[in-house]
């Protein structure tokens, strides 16, 4: 077994018994532990077995010369990189020189030599290749630790990281057990993560967590534990690391062993573990809030979603049992106004009945006139109660044909009235609607123009084809006396009217109409100047 590294072992190789007493006698005077052999043979086979930490190599020995020797050595790896000093006393020419360096020899010595020389260029070799192994040390330490970064960076749940972490400690130490520790805020032990080798399950036994580290540090440092700070666990070395994260800390690792002692060097990697082990939990904590939050707010927004709605619903129901119950109003009070004089007029009849009077001719006609009105009010009633089945009877449309027929039906009217009507209609595209209730619209409209304006005035109707909308923009302008800007939004309600024997039902039914065919009606209107109605009708799709 190869002695400590902290005391250099030396090889001695060299056929000359003198010289090998006297070499091993100023190494170990000077602290070495020395061993000898006396051919080339032996010195391979010890090499190989002790792997010293400088070989001292003879040139002229039996069945293998020194050369020989250093060919072998540099050809196998695991002596390729220990430190040979060739000693001869007749290999001096140049060329043995060359030779022995173009081999791999790490120095040359001539016999006789100086004791202190020797011993200087000994220590210079040992110490360079120690150097040389803890810079390789540190840099494949260094590439471990970047290869865990990279593969805890994978992980954003926080239990799968605690299982992972101790794994991976003892894939990076020497280690019978390793231990992860996760603090609450109290910085409590709220959980503890086991990763065992087969050889430690089999003298663990029933041991728990607790006995295996023993009572923590109120403070945890890293450092190498000693007996008394665990006397209770079955492990002789053992060494600890916390989990710190801006200056507070998350847990601790854990590591034991009964085969390998921990140094310095071994602590630093483990810290070095631990402070990628902190960052990444640490996420992945900040991970779980976040989705936590997210999972909660998104539960608040489906709640209130829910209540909006419920309380959507119940506006427009609520809305709707208004507006029934302000339409109900509107039509009693419609219907009373015609009823009032026909009850009058028919108690006086009855009256005049009694006392054998004869019926008066014009009762009778205000009579008629007020149940023409009644008739009239349910007539319009029942259209708008059919209005939302406007798809029904929808086909096809050219809305230039429909139009020209309102507008023949209504030429004597306006000539009558010395209205002008001036038409600018050009071929427009289909629409998908139902042609009654578009001549209804269209009708409604010339005939409320013709109502509001005095002789002399003037209609005129203008259609265009939107193309960027692909829409249908109908324009009725007339010149007559206007709406007055308190009453303009209320056109559109039922039995609103501004006629003395208006039933208020009119723009009420277009306003329905022009809805029912996905369409927009607007007004504007400047008393005393005229009125403007736009309608918009989306266009049938071709395709």
């Amino acid at each position: 077994m190869k002695p400590s590294h902290d005391t250099p072992h030396v090889l001695v190789a060299d056929d000359e018994t003198y010289t090998t007493l006297m070499l091993q006698r100023i190494f170990e005077r000077d602290g070495y532990i020395v061993s000898c052999v006396n051919d080339g043979v032996s010195a391979l086979e010890q090499a190989r077995k002790l792997s010293p930490d400088l070989i001292l190599l003879d040139i002229q020995m039996p069945g293998m010369t020194g050369f020989d020797v250093l060919k072998k050595l540099r050809e196998e790896t695991s002596t390729a990189s220990i430190p040979t000093i060739l000693i001869t006393a007749k290999a001096r020419h140049p060329s043995d020189v060359e030779h022995g360096l173009n081999l791999g020899a790490d120095d040359y010595m001539n016999k006789p030599f100086d004791p202190r020389e020797l011993l200087a260029r000994a220590r210079s070799k040992i110490q360079a290749r120690r150097l040389e192994e803890n810079l390789q040390r540190r840099t494949q330490e260094l590439q471990a630790l970047l290869r865990i970064s990279q593969e805890l960076s994978q992980y954003l749940e926080v239990e799968d990281l605690a299982e992972l972490i101790p794994s991976l400690a003892l894939g990076l130490l020497p280690g019978d057990i390793a231990i992860l520790g996760v603090f609450d805020e109290e910085q409590n032990v709220k959980s503890t993560h086991v990763h065992v080798n087969e050889v430690a399950e089999n003298y663990m036994g029933d041991l728990d967590e607790a006995t295996i580290i023993g009572e923590l540090p109120e403070n945890i440092d890293a450092r190498i534990l000693s007996e008394a700070d665990t006397s209770n666990s079955p492990f002789q070395y053992k060494m600890i690391a916390p989990l710190d994260h801006r200056n507070t800390s998350i847990g601790f690792l854990f590591l034991a062993s009964n085969h390998e002692p921990y140094d310095e060097d071994r602590l630093d990697l483990l810290n070095g573990l631990a402070r990628q082990a902190s960052l990444a939990l640490r996420n992945a904590q900040l991970y779980e809030v976040q989705m936590h939050y997210a999972m909660v707010l998104e539960e608040t927004v489906n709640e209130r979603t829910s209540e909006l709605k419920s309380t959507q619903q119940m506006l427009i129901q609520s809305e709707k049992l208004a507006s029934i119950g302000r339409l109900a109003a509107s039509i009693a009070h419609e219907i009373n106004n015609p009823l009032q004089p026909i009850r009058s007029i028919l108690d006086m009849m009855v009256e005049d009945a009694h006392s054998n009077r004869p019926v008066d001719i014009h009762d009778l006609g205000v009579i008629q006139e007020s149940v023409e009105r009644i008739r009239r009010i349910v007539s319009q009633l029942l259209e708008v109660a059919g209005r939302n089945s406007t798809s029904v009877g929808f086909t096809m449309l050219d809305v230039k044909k429909v139009l020209e027929q309102v507008i023949s039906l209504n030429r004597k009217l306006f000539q009558h009235a010395d209205i002008a009507l001036i038409i600018d209609i050009p071929q427009l595209p289909e629409i998908y609607g139902n042609k009654d209730q578009l001549e209804q619209v269209f009708m409604n409209l010339m005939l409320n123009a013709r109502d509001a304006t005095m002789p002399g005035g003037r209609l005129a109707i203008k259609a265009t084809h939107d193309t960027n909308a692909n829409e249908i923009v109908l324009v009725f302008s007339d010149t007559g006396q206007g709406i007055k800007a308190e009453d303009i939004d209320n056109i559109f309600d039922p039995f609103f009217s501004s006629k003395p024997n208006g039933t208020g039902l009119g723009l009420f039914v277009t306003y329905g109409i022009v809805q029912g065919h996905d369409g927009r009606i607007s007004v504007e209107s400047e008393p005393g100047q005229g009125t403007t109605f736009t309608i918009t009708l989306p266009c049938a799709d071709q395709s």
